[in-house]
């Protein structure tokens, strides 16, 4: 592959994970409208990664894995895909997807807690901590609806989310496997949808549950979940390996944009001015984190 084809693909990918994952929040909230949470994290992954198998088998790609690569991929999975997207499709029960979008701004503050090996780049600038600080202050007053236990409780699954996303992607970046990265991605969506399923049962949404009773709507976003799901989740582990967490976590500026729009446009939720306010100042926090990287990056841009 040409330099040029290479830099095409990864501009390609950084669009996937920004516009695809921004809109994500609003057709979770679509998918919850007949469809219980766990059990919609669970059909999700699962047929997304029994997809991927087939494609894997037609394109005569597949390899059978290890026991040790099953095991990562079951672990990254559970801490991606059930801990990270899986806080939020949860959350959303009780926080509205615009907020839900806000919070998970926190994600570049736990690569930069997490992030061990890194810890002396990380906090030898003051720029990152005023950043920590200031997204902190304003992740624990970003809605007058605050006050709910239920709004409270949804806003810490989420941040919860966040650390689980931040340690699933330290692993699978600093221990990866042998296998090709649709591979991965396969394995790590059916366990985790497996697990999902497995948690839909304990937490009794099958009871009572019937399947002619979905929605028209929740079937169109879970279709919409999968096929796009697919398409930013193997964008974002191709990424990774490409480019430092700081670039790609970037996408974290525009998801909340594009999320807080189509529930504002699709689904009437209130904007209002603290809640602007919320999104502009963590988004502030986080561009002080990673300014240092930034400036490095751009420095040894014009080097070359």
């Amino acid at each position: 592959m040409s330099k040029n084809e290479n830099q095409f693909l990864i501009y390609l990918a950084f669009a996937a994970i920004f516009i695809i994952w921004g809109s994500t929040y609003f057709f979770i909230f679509l998918g919850l409208e007949t469809i219980p949470p766990f059990m919609l994290m669970g059909l999700r992954f699962v047929i997304a990664g029994l997809l991927l198998l087939i494609l894997i088998k037609v394109q005569g790609n597949f390899k059978m894995p290890t026991k040790d690569a099953v095991l990562k991929n079951s672990i990254y999975g559970t801490l991606l895909l059930v801990g990270g997207t899986g806080s939020v499709m949860w959350a959303e029960q009780f926080v509205p997807s615009g907020i839900a979008s806000i919070v998970v701004c926190s994600l570049p503050f736990w690569f930069l807690i997490l992030d061990y090996p890194k810890w002396k780049e990380n906090f030898s600038n003051i720029s990152s901590l005023l950043g920590l600080v200031i997204g902190f202050i304003i992740l624990f007053d970003v809605n007058e609806s605050a006050f709910s236990d239920h709004f409270v409780l949804g806003v810490i699954v989420i941040i919860a989310g966040g650390i689980s996303w931040a340690l699933g992607s330290l692993f699978s970046r600093y221990y990866p496997t042998d296998l090709p990265t649709l591979m991965n991605v396969a394995l790590q969506m059916i366990s985790a949808g497996l697990l999902c399923l497995m948690l839909s049962y304990f937490a009794k949404e099958t009871e009572g549950f019937v399947f002619s009773k979905i929605s028209l709507t929740s079937w169109l976003s879970l279709g919409y979940l999968i096929v796009f799901g697919i398409l930013a989740y193997i964008a974002y582990l191709w990424l990774i390996t490409k480019r430092s967490l700081i670039q790609v976590g970037t996408y974290v500026y525009v998801n909340p944009v594009i999320a807080v729009f189509l529930g504002w446009l699709f689904a009437k939720e209130t904007i209002s001015p603290k809640q602007i306010l919320a999104l502009i100042v963590i988004l502030i926090g986080v561009v002080l984190i990673n300014w240092v990287g930034y400036r490095k990056t751009l420095f040894e841009k014009n080097k070359a």
